[in-house]
């Protein structure tokens, strides 16, 4: 078989272990109501090695301890009474020809084949906290522990897969680095056209449905999360997703929202004036959350840590409050008290990717800070928030939160945002709410807006 991204990727998995059987489960169907699921999103780990998109299927690796190398889907059979109500399947028969697995078969000869793939492997890399797998694996290692006069090895090395799988994630190759750029195109289109469309008296939800209506415009798969579209005290609520309040002139409207394509996500927070001015006391603070990102983003180098560009963040945004008075005394007893955890309580940023928190790890094996390299890619999203009646805050900043958020990828020649085309400094952002959405809607497939 030609060696496509995914066999690389299988590939590149089999070389981080010296000899043994890897199982990746794709995801399952989800009870919504009595007779109904849930939208099928599958498995993000099954995704990145298989490009599959069925539910219940699974993929076996296996290597022995002179490198040869096998592959092994188990999916659903062919089923034309199913298919009839849920739509087609590949089935066995077909799925070596077009993916990326050396054989496959029907899901229940699963647990029928499952012993002869663990013959002479002593090594076995899974999920653990998959609890189902879990169950037939323990069932199997049980079955074959009885044929103990037989000579045989069978997987007595049990290891925990998911870090492996997340270091290899860490780094993006170019398909996937196109598939977040059309990601953050989308999302470009979806938060002008949520600018545009905020007035005073527009309810939240109608901004929640044309993001949602516009991420699934192109090749976009509709959201990556559930949107935040919080106006005026509303984005004090960090994970906001109710989005049924009207909106009201005088308030900002933060709207944390991305698009997905191909599984990837974009992840984006832009905070505007509803009415599309913003007060000078909003412009004041949005443009301290706006520099600290701009500082931030000036550490984002090969070399540098997510740690150390969310110390350096911090460090400014405290400044900024000691200045305004609202966090009293010295710089470095109020840094040692994390005084500013009070208004500034998450991380600066985080892996993103197939996941819109994308599960890479954050330190390596020895507990040392992961150093950031070519092909990586995560959000920078400062922010302040400022609760009423918390009389250390001008009453001027009372009930107001703000945040930004961009996607960086880490290039050689530096990071690549890759959602700068959406508005985001202050006149900007200004011209964004004053453009006619109908405008916007007009170009949505214009080159122009899409690049």
């Amino acid at each position: 078989m030609e060696e496509t991204n995914f066999i690389k990727r299988q590939n590149n998995l089999l070389s981080a272990i010296e000899e043994g059987i890897v199982i990746i489960p794709g995801a399952g169907l989800r009870q919504k109501s009595h007779d109904t699921e849930f939208p099928f999103r599958q498995n993000s780990d099954f995704k990145y090695f298989t490009g599959f998109n069925e539910p219940d299927a699974t993929l076996v690796l296996k290597k022995s301890k002179e490198g040869a190398v096998e592959s092994h889907l188990f999916l659903q059979e062919k089923n034309p009474e199913m298919e009839m109500w849920t739509g087609i399947r590949l089935g066995s028969e077909k799925a070596p020809e077009v993916l990326p697995v050396d054989h496959a078969y029907p899901n229940h000869e699963f647990s029928k084949r499952l012993p002869e793939l663990f013959r002479n492997h002593q090594n076995l890399y899974y999920n653990f906290f998959n609890q189902d797998l879990q169950k037939s694996v323990t069932k199997t290692l049980q079955s074959l522990g009885g044929k103990r006069k037989e000579k045989f090895h069978s997987p007595l090395h049990w290891h925990h897969l998911s870090p492996l799988i997340g270091m290899l994630r860490l780094r993006k190759d170019k398909n996937e680095i196109l598939a977040m750029k059309q990601a953050a195109n989308l999302t470009n289109i979806g938060h002008r056209a949520a600018m545009a469309l905020a007035k005073p008296g527009v309810n939240e939800k109608e901004i929640d449905q044309l993001l949602n209506y516009l991420f699934s415009q192109e090749n976009g798969e509709g959201t990556a999360y559930d949107s935040i579209v919080a106006g005026g005290k509303n984005a004090l609520i960090l994970h906001y997703i109710n989005n049924n309040q009207i909106l009201n002139d005088g308030d900002l409207v933060l709207i944390d929202a991305g698009a997905q394509v191909n599984t990837y996500a974009g992840d984006v927070t832009r905070t505007f004036p509803v009415n599309g001015k913003y007060t000078q006391a909003q412009k004041d603070l949005y443009q301290v959350v706006l520099d600290s990102q701009k500082l931030a983003m000036g550490h984002m180098k090969i070399g540098a840590t997510l740690k150390e560009i969310h110390t350096s963040t911090c460090q400014a945004l405290l400044k900024s409050m000691m200045d305004a008075q609202i966090l009293k005394g010295s710089f470095d007893e109020l840094w040692e008290k994390d005084a500013y955890r009070a208004y500034y309580p998450h991380g600066t940023g985080h892996w993103l990717g197939l996941d819109v928190h994308d599960q890479s790890p954050y330190l390596d094996d020895d507990l040392n800070e992961i150093t950031l390299d070519e092909g990586m890619v995560f959000t920078c999203e400062p922010g302040l928030y400022f609760p009423e009646g918390d009389s250390n805050i001008p009453k001027e900043w009372q009930g107001m939160g703000i945040r930004i958020e961009d996607d960086i990828l880490i290039t050689q020649s530096g990071p690549e945002n890759l959602t700068r085309s959406i508005p985001k400094e202050v006149k900007e952002v200004e011209d964004a709410c004053n453009e006619d959405i109908r405008s916007i809607l007009e170009k949505l497939s214009s080159p122009s807006l899409l690049s």
